[in-house]
């Protein structure tokens, strides 16, 4: 554990990462990244005042690579800005997990940055219930106003056209999408902070953090139905099921939740199925024509793809294939797509290096952090899974929480193996992970 400058301190730091992860999420996705650019500024300036260097680990040396390498690839592409632009705001959102490995350094700043992360998904499942209920009492009761549904839909609609690239702006009256663009966006982000909601319910020590974590956790799951989207319902679900099987007080606790859930989905697919107008399997039916077609283009460019960005496959999509879609549907067709095989090695190597950290922590000191290593798991199996049925990567307030997951694996691995950076207030009162951290303290160890 290293020791730092006399007189130091990372208090404003810190609370401005709080403020970025309870915050950003609320605004508008060309607001969220302002968040971080600025507080990546201020960090930057503080650690050099501090004599302290912003460190990476292995995974973000990896995913840093791998940006690298798609900033490159708009050389080669046909749509040259979009993919240096695409490629430059995937280098700004990874400075999410570059401030969260170097900041989030105790075991309270910890719980704090989860807490913070608690609320702001409970809040934005909120918006997305009251936007769902709002449209179905309009649409019987002949009401004429309804939550705007993106809840910035207005105020995009006069952003994007002053953008230097095209990006649709379109209502989703019925499904669900809160303060994103779209209801995939949102089910991606719920996906991803549900079981960090979950995981407060059960592991916060004071009943306070708790109950605030169960209101969350049930707007969070709210927010998912109401996104009426099956792939976020199975995400979701095997989120929730990874939990429940590790752990028998983790059974108990979420169980509740599980029946809610179980009732809640039938429902939501019968309303999708009742709003949708015919087209509620017609989606499935496009989905495996975009997966065919994205093949077909990877097969005609398989070393270095097509580069970054959607531009170039939604170009041959539409005037190719006779498919007027986006994107591949699937996030690791979209990267092979994208990077060809020398993207697809990226993935692999950021993949087996996220693997690598999770063991760490399942098997580190005591499984202490195992909890945290459960955690990280269900969040990244949630996320996969809902991957294999979307392009989740494609929005910045996307990459800015996938990379805060990523930022806070690494930051509780550095905890758990004692490669910390304190400042001087944090070193002085800096105390261990223990088994009285959890909730019930008369546990000697977390099973």
């Amino acid at each position: 554990m290293a020791s730092q400058l006399g007189g130091t301190t990372d208090r404003k730091l810190f609370q401005g990462l709080l403020v970025t992860l309870g915050f950003s999420m609320l605004t508008p996705e060309y607001i969220a990244p302002l968040f971080i650019f600025a507080l990546y500024t201020y960090f930057i300036v503080h650690f050099k005042k501090t004599g302290r260097n912003a460190k990476l680990g292995e995974l973000g040396k990896v995913f840093f690579s791998y940006t690298v390498y798609m900033l490159i690839s708009s050389v080669w592409s046909k749509s040259h800005l979009s993919s240096l632009l695409i490629s430059l705001l995937w280098m700004g959102c990874f400075l999410t997990y570059a401030l969260i490995a170097n900041v989030v350094n105790t075991k309270e700043k910890l719980k704090l940055a989860i807490t913070a992360i608690n609320v702001s998904t409970g809040i934005i499942g909120l918006i997305a219930i009251v936007e769902i209920v709002t449209f179905n009492l309009s649409k019987h009761f002949g009401w004429e106003h309804t939550l705007a549904n993106p809840l910035f839909y207005e105020l995009n609609d006069k952003v994007f056209k002053l953008l230097p690239v095209e990006i649709i702006n379109k209502p989703y009256s019925s499904r669900a999408s809160a303060t994103f663009d779209n209801p995939l966006i949102l089910a991606t982000y719920l996906i991803i902070t549900t079981p960090f909601c979950a995981f407060g319910t059960v592991f916060f020590k004071h009943s306070k953090n708790r109950r605030i974590s169960s209101i969350c956790l049930l707007l969070a799951l709210g927010g998912v139905v109401c996104t009426f989207s099956r792939g976020a319902y199975i995400a979701v679900a095997i989120s929730i099921i990874i939990m429940l099987i590790s752990n028998k007080r983790i059974f108990r606790k979420l169980f509740p939740f599980v029946l809610i859930l179980a009732i809640a989905v039938p429902l939501g697919l019968s309303l999708r199925y009742i709003n949708s107008k015919g087209d509620f399997l017609a989606s499935n039916n496009h989905r495996m024509d975009i997966w065919q077609y994205s093949l077909d283009m990877f097969l005609h460019h398989p070393i270095i793809g097509l580069g970054a960005g959607t531009d170039n496959i939604h170009t041959l999509l539409r005037d190719t294939y006779g498919l007027d879609r986006a994107h591949t549907h699937n996030l690791f067709l979209q990267a092979l797509v994208e990077g060809g095989l020398l993207g697809a090695v990226f993935v692999g190597l950021i993949i087996a290096v996220i693997v690598k950290a999770l063991l760490a922590l399942f098997k580190g000191k005591s499984a202490l952090y195992r909890p945290y290593a459960v955690l990280y798991t269900a969040s990244l199996v949630g996320f996969i899974t809902i991957s294999m049925f979307e392009f989740t990567l494609q929005s910045a307030k996307e990459m800015m929480i996938f990379f805060a997951l990523l930022g806070l694996i690494e930051a509780t691995l550095r905890m758990e193996e004692g490669r910390l950076q304190l400042a001087e207030d944090d070193l002085s009162d800096y105390e261990e992970l223990t088994s009285a951290d959890y909730e019930e303290a008369k546990e000697k160890q977390v099973q």
